[in-house]
């Protein structure tokens, strides 16, 4: 599932500059731990930010960035869920 920077920013509750400078940090790290598909023109991968969002501190360093498991797109995924009650995605 994909999605544009506004709606990224509403699901995780940030701001959208806070989204922005998390997919700069997501795009450097594509090749190295996400895929070519990790952005798709404008929209993210909603597997891939929640990831970054959660190890973001520890990839940026690379003193800790060694510990940091490998992304796991499945694992990601399993912090989204469709509410089919309210037809939206939810944390």
């Amino acid at each position: 599932m994909y999605a544009n920077k506004k709606n990224l920013a509403a699901l995780f509750g940030v701001t959208t500059q806070t989204v922005q400078r998390r997919v700069k940090g997501i795009e450097k790290l594509i090749g190295d731990r996400y895929n070519q598909y990790a952005i798709l023109d404008n929209l993210v991968s909603v597997a891939v930010y929640a990831d970054y969002e959660k190890y973001h501190k520890c990839l940026e360093d690379k003193l800790t960035k060694k510990y940091v498991p490998p992304f796991d797109m499945k694992e990601a995924g399993a912090y989204i869920f469709v509410d089919m009650e309210k037809g939206a995605c939810v944390l």
